[in-house]
């Protein structure tokens, strides 16, 4: 695979104190952050030493508190990929840009996963995951045929593996990379991570919608026999959690990610709960309802957002 497990000279953080490469975050800023972008996408650029330096700072709990490593993780990162998966530009490119992006998409996976271990969740990372696990964006459609990279049946047993290509004989589209990437994940202990975060007692809407994105956008990819004893407990909890949402707590701003919360849980339902579909359906139609009619000003502008 062009992905090497081991970490390589370029970039490697070994020893103790590491300094964010900052002169690299510029660098990278001035090339992202323009019309004319050109994004670098070897382990051993600009992007590449940027991420492996933001997992080791997570690793070490550091990673927030880091101003130049925040700055890469809150701006520069989400555009690099968004950039990098979704603009039409992506069918123009050759085999060794898609692999050299497969790469980066696997150094993304390594920080997300170490950085979900700890508090607090960190959303925006999140959403970037969650473009990354995407089928439907332009990398992941351009390389829907590749095969994947590692055998992932020797590295969680026969069967056991987190996600999985379709069966389905219509589909013959393997997406081979995307099920690398999800399993990569899962290897690094990053699902064990959001199971125990959406379990614990005093956690955010926001939070717990933003933890469960990801999985909604490749719930076809994943295997259900693994993921859905994990993802049921979540899925009930949080139908009856906003069926019992009253009046007065429609004016609480925290409640504005409900809808959002809602349609990755119609995702997840779509995969593991087809028989719950409707009931969500229904459920995120009544909510809108209710904020639209809200007395409360930021519930009915959100509701209509969602419309």
């Amino acid at each position: 695979p062009f992905y090497s497990q081991k970490n390589d000279e370029n970039g490697n953080c070994s020893g103790e104190g590491i300094e964010f490469p900052t002169t690299n975050l510029y660098e990278l800023e001035s090339r992202v952050l323009t019309d004319h972008w050109s994004i670098p996408y070897k382990r051993e650029e600009s992007l590449g030493k940027c991420l492996i330096a933001s997992t080791y700072l997570a690793r070490l709990g550091l990673s927030d508190s880091d101003e130049n490593c925040k700055r890469f993780m809150d701006r520069c990162m989400p555009e690099a990929f968004k950039k990098l998966l979704t603009s039409s530009a992506v069918h123009k490119w050759g085999t060794e840009i898609h692999e050299g992006i497969y790469n980066m998409l696997m150094l993304l996976v390594d920080l997300v996963a170490e950085r979900v271990k700890q508090d607090p969740i960190p959303v925006g990372l999140l959403s970037v995951l969650t473009m990354a696990f995407n089928p439907d964006n332009e990398y992941h459609f351009k390389n829907r045929m590749k095969v994947c990279q590692r055998n992932w049946a020797e590295v969680f047993g026969e069967g056991n593996m987190h996600a999985v290509s379709p069966m389905s004989t219509f589909q013959k589209e393997p997406h081979g990379w995307l099920v690398d990437l999800v399993n990569r994940f899962a290897e690094l202990g990053g699902f064990s991570a959001i199971q125990s975060k959406l379990n614990s007692e005093d956690i955010e809407l926001g939070a717990i919608s933003a933890l469960v994105q990801p999985f909604g956008v490749c719930a076809e990819y994943l295997n259900s026999s693994v993921v859905q004893p994990m993802l049921d407990p979540v899925i009930h909890k949080m139908i009856k959690y906003v069926q019992n949402v009253e009046e007065k707590d429609l004016k609480d701003k925290r409640l504005v990610s409900i809808p959002e919360l809602l349609s990755g849980i119609k995702l997840l339902c779509m995969r593991f709960q087809p028989d719950l579909v409707t009931a969500v359906d229904d459920l995120r139609l009544d909510i809108l309802l209710r904020m639209l009619k809200s007395p409360h000003f930021s519930a009915k502008m959100n509701s209509l957002k969602e419309v």
